[in-house]
């Protein structure tokens, strides 16, 4: 969803006057190339708890050591799960046809980051646990766009994130739902207290402010050379080849039309098989 625009606009196909403004030829004009980026974006909120999460097992160089000897030698242990200890969908408004939010649940906490390391790598050392959302199918949409005609330099990717009213009132309602989680029985007895985004955060305008500022991508980039059957509005077409031009397909999640409810490997997998089939259906 990043390289197939980038190779694209390098190669002449995509925005005119993009291209045009970095001396590419135009072989193909097509404005949807690099644009219609979605994403769904996640924000955690983390709790210190009242026992002991792997946070404990995790942030030691001897507890690391331990699990790396257990994954090796047996494929077990903390390192052979998900990141994502649990999770599930919900809406934010029971009226609603379908889920609209993903829920996430870590068994651990990275709130103190080492410098100059990532933090994922050294849990916090309390007991500490977050549970996550992202949005589903939000209505706010991005772009990805070469800055030279260099294949070397990175192009630029503006998410454009919350850009909508629709996407920021879900979100709001969203993270009050997970503090209602909490709130529960079951997870109260174990909290000790919310560290992130802390007990002062309560207002509507402090909510919005932080999922703002805490927000990131949940690495489900789609739809930067989507697939339909109007070269006016999209890139690929229903058989994955580029609207005007012969011998030359796309097949990975940039095609998708729009996202998918839940993550997007399974789909990009899908996508790749299928466009296989599609070439060796046109070789015969």
């Amino acid at each position: 969803s990043v390289n197939s625009p980038q190779l694209l606009q390098l190669s002449g196909v995509g925005p005119s006057a993009l291209l045009g403004a970095l001396g590419i030829a135009v072989v193909r004009a097509n404005e949807n190339v690099g644009a219609n980026l979605q994403d769904h974006v996640g924000v955690n909120y983390t709790f210190r708890g009242k026992l002991p999460t792997l946070n404990q097992i995790l942030r030691p160089w001897w507890g690391k050591l331990m699990v790396g000897m257990q994954y090796m030698l047996m494929r077990s242990g903390p390192l052979s799960l998900s990141m994502n200890n649990a999770g599930g969908f919900f809406r934010t408004d029971p009226a609603a046809a379908r889920p609209n939010m993903q829920l996430y649940f870590q068994a651990f906490s990275t709130v103190i980051p080492k410098s100059g390391e990532r933090p994922i790598l050294t849990p916090d050392p309390w007991p500490g646990f977050s549970i996550g959302l992202s949005n589903c199918r939000p209505s706010s949409r991005g772009e990805i766009m070469i800055r030279s005609s260099n294949p070397r330099d990175y192009p630029k990717i503006v998410a454009n994130a919350f850009s909508t009213e629709a996407d920021v009132a879900e979100m709001l309602a969203a993270v009050k739902f997970i503090r209602k989680i909490a709130a529960m029985p079951a997870m109260a007895d174990i909290v000790e207290e919310e560290v992130l985004p802390g007990p002062s955060i309560t207002s509507d305008a402090d909510l919005i402010q932080d999922f703002r500022r805490r927000s990131g991508t949940v690495y489900h980039p789609v739809s930067t050379c989507r697939m339909g059957p109007d070269a006016a509005r999209a890139v690929v077409d229903p058989r994955l080849r580029v609207h005007g031009l012969a011998g030359l397909r796309v097949i990975d999640a940039s095609i998708f039309p729009d996202n998918i409810t839940g993550n997007t490997n399974a789909a990009a997998i899908m996508t790749g098989w299928k466009g296989a089939e599609l070439v060796l259906e046109d070789q015969k």
